[in-house]
């Protein structure tokens, strides 16, 4: 019996607790950390939704642009273009095609022939400059449209 008791005393000499300071540190470290990995995450996912709305504004505006210029393209003549632009068609069904910015909409409106006035703009995006200049050129006798077209998502 004599040899147990240092044996065992000895054996539990060795190990040693956790303070409370120690756990505090450590805890404190985890926090730290924990909030900078948060942050880090939280950023990540703000640039995604940027990058996303960005691309669905470029293709939104590139869409409207290219039925715009397909319309200019296919038209006879070229009546008037300013903030709206009159084109006359050689098809009666529609003819003639109006293209007009709505200002409190902030959207591209389209009216063919005799039917009623479509919006040409995707609803996520808001047009905020939509100006039309008719060029004639005299020699030969051609008209062309330059097209100002900005555009922005819209937070509605």
């Amino acid at each position: 019996m004599r040899f147990l008791y240092p044996k065992l005393h000895m054996r539990h000499a060795g190990r040693r607790g956790v303070s409370l300071l120690e756990l505090v540190v450590y805890f404190t470290i985890f926090a730290i950390i924990a909030t900078l990995g948060a942050g880090l995450l939280n950023l990540t996912v703000k640039g995604r939704a940027v990058v996303r709305e960005g691309g669905e504004v470029a293709g939104g505006l590139q869409r409207v642009l290219e039925q715009i210029v397909d319309r200019v393209h296919t038209s006879i003549t070229i009546t008037d273009a300013s903030s709206t632009i009159n084109l006359s068609m050689a098809s009666s069904s529609i003819n003639p095609t109006i293209i007009s910015y709505n200002t409190s909409s902030k959207a591209i409106f389209i009216q063919e022939g005799s039917g009623g006035a479509v919006q040409l703009s995707p609803s996520s995006i808001a047009i905020s400059a939509f100006t039309l200049t008719k060029i004639t050129n005299p020699n030969p006798s051609t008209s062309s449209v330059r097209i100002v077209l900005t555009g922005g998502y819209n937070e509605n």
